[in-house]
Protein backbone atom coordinates (compact mmCIF):
# COMPACT_ATOMS: atom_id res chain seq x y z
CA UNK A 1 0.00 0.00 0.00
CA UNK A 2 1.09 3.56 -0.51
CA UNK A 3 1.97 5.56 2.58
CA UNK A 4 3.41 9.01 3.11
CA UNK A 5 0.64 10.83 1.30
CA UNK A 6 1.80 14.02 2.99
CA UNK A 7 4.58 13.88 0.38
CA UNK A 8 2.26 13.36 -2.57
CA UNK A 9 3.96 16.11 -4.59
CA UNK A 10 7.03 13.85 -4.68
CA UNK A 11 5.21 11.45 -7.03
CA UNK A 12 4.92 14.22 -9.64
CA UNK A 13 8.46 15.41 -8.94
CA UNK A 14 9.82 11.90 -9.52
CA UNK A 15 7.70 11.47 -12.65
CA UNK A 16 9.04 14.76 -14.03
CA UNK A 17 12.66 13.62 -13.58
CA UNK A 18 12.01 10.90 -16.16
CA UNK A 19 12.31 12.04 -19.79
CA UNK A 20 11.78 8.73 -21.60
CA UNK A 21 8.09 7.90 -22.21
CA UNK A 22 8.55 4.12 -21.79
CA UNK A 23 10.30 4.71 -18.46
CA UNK A 24 7.43 6.98 -17.39
CA UNK A 25 5.07 4.06 -18.15
CA UNK A 26 7.23 1.74 -16.03
CA UNK A 27 7.20 4.27 -13.18
CA UNK A 28 3.41 4.63 -13.34
CA UNK A 29 2.97 0.87 -13.37
CA UNK A 30 5.28 0.27 -10.41
CA UNK A 31 3.66 2.98 -8.28
CA UNK A 32 0.16 1.70 -9.13
CA UNK A 33 1.16 -1.90 -8.47
CA UNK A 34 2.83 -0.88 -5.19
CA UNK A 35 -0.47 0.61 -4.04
CA UNK A 36 -2.02 -2.88 -4.18
CA UNK A 37 0.60 -4.68 -2.09
CA UNK A 38 -0.62 -5.97 1.28
CA UNK A 39 2.74 -6.84 2.82
CA UNK A 40 4.59 -3.65 1.89
CA UNK A 41 4.33 0.00 2.77
CA UNK A 42 5.55 1.94 -0.25
CA UNK A 43 6.54 5.57 -0.34
CA UNK A 44 8.63 8.19 -2.07
CA UNK A 45 11.56 9.24 0.08
CA UNK A 46 15.15 10.38 -0.14
CA UNK A 47 18.53 9.26 1.03
CA UNK A 48 20.55 12.46 1.13
CA UNK A 49 20.17 14.05 -2.30
CA UNK A 50 19.07 10.76 -3.88
CA UNK A 51 15.33 10.48 -4.46
CA UNK A 52 13.92 6.98 -4.21
CA UNK A 53 10.73 4.98 -3.96
CA UNK A 54 10.87 2.44 -1.13
CA UNK A 55 9.21 -0.89 -0.50
CA UNK A 56 9.15 -1.47 3.27
CA UNK A 57 8.13 -4.76 4.90
CA UNK A 58 7.67 -3.83 8.53
CA UNK A 59 11.07 -2.27 9.30
CA UNK A 60 12.90 -4.04 6.45
CA UNK A 61 13.67 -1.96 3.38
CA UNK A 62 13.53 -4.77 0.81
CA UNK A 63 13.44 -2.92 -2.52
CA UNK A 64 13.72 0.56 -3.93
CA UNK A 65 14.06 2.35 -7.20
CA UNK A 66 15.64 5.64 -8.11
CA UNK A 67 14.12 7.63 -11.00
CA UNK A 68 16.57 8.80 -13.66
CA UNK A 69 16.04 10.48 -17.03
CA UNK A 70 16.10 7.25 -19.05
CA UNK A 71 15.58 4.44 -16.51
CA UNK A 72 14.58 3.48 -13.00
CA UNK A 73 17.44 1.97 -11.03
CA UNK A 74 15.79 -0.85 -9.10
CA UNK A 75 17.49 -2.28 -5.99
CA UNK A 76 17.14 -5.70 -4.45
CA UNK A 77 18.31 -4.70 -0.98
CA UNK A 78 19.91 -6.96 1.63
CA UNK A 79 16.81 -7.73 3.72
CA UNK A 80 15.12 -9.28 0.68
CA UNK A 81 18.19 -11.36 -0.20
CA UNK A 82 17.61 -13.59 2.83
CA UNK A 83 14.77 -15.24 0.91
CA UNK A 84 15.55 -18.05 -1.55
CA UNK A 85 13.52 -16.49 -4.35
CA UNK A 86 15.89 -13.48 -4.23
CA UNK A 87 19.10 -15.50 -4.05
CA UNK A 88 22.01 -14.34 -6.16
CA UNK A 89 21.51 -17.27 -8.55
CA UNK A 90 17.77 -16.63 -8.99
CA UNK A 91 18.18 -12.89 -9.55
CA UNK A 92 20.88 -13.43 -12.16
CA UNK A 93 18.84 -16.21 -13.79
CA UNK A 94 15.77 -13.98 -14.14
CA UNK A 95 17.73 -10.77 -14.80
CA UNK A 96 21.14 -11.55 -16.38
CA UNK A 97 21.73 -7.82 -16.80
CA UNK A 98 21.52 -7.23 -13.00
CA UNK A 99 24.66 -5.86 -11.38
CA UNK A 100 25.95 -6.81 -7.95
CA UNK A 101 27.02 -3.80 -5.87
CA UNK A 102 29.81 -3.59 -3.30
CA UNK A 103 27.34 -3.90 -0.40
CA UNK A 104 26.29 -7.17 -2.10
CA UNK A 105 22.92 -5.93 -3.24
CA UNK A 106 21.65 -6.05 -6.83
CA UNK A 107 20.63 -3.28 -9.18
CA UNK A 108 18.67 -3.45 -12.39
CA UNK A 109 17.84 -0.73 -14.89
CA UNK A 110 14.15 -0.65 -15.74
CA UNK A 111 13.31 1.27 -18.87
CA UNK A 112 9.96 -0.15 -19.93
CA UNK A 113 6.71 -1.70 -18.77
CA UNK A 114 7.84 -5.26 -19.56
CA UNK A 115 10.79 -5.05 -17.16
CA UNK A 116 8.61 -3.45 -14.47
CA UNK A 117 6.02 -6.22 -14.83
CA UNK A 118 8.74 -8.88 -14.67
CA UNK A 119 9.95 -7.47 -11.33
CA UNK A 120 6.38 -7.30 -10.02
CA UNK A 121 5.81 -10.92 -11.03
CA UNK A 122 8.92 -12.06 -9.16
CA UNK A 123 8.00 -10.14 -6.02
CA UNK A 124 4.43 -11.45 -6.05
CA UNK A 125 5.44 -15.08 -6.70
Amino acid sequence: MLVGTENQSLYREYYDIIEDIETKEAFSYLVGWASSLKNYSCLPSSHGVIKDFRFMRDTDWDFAFIPNQKWLLFYFRKPSLRFEKYSRARILEKFPEAKETKPREFTLRISNFEMAAKIATLIES
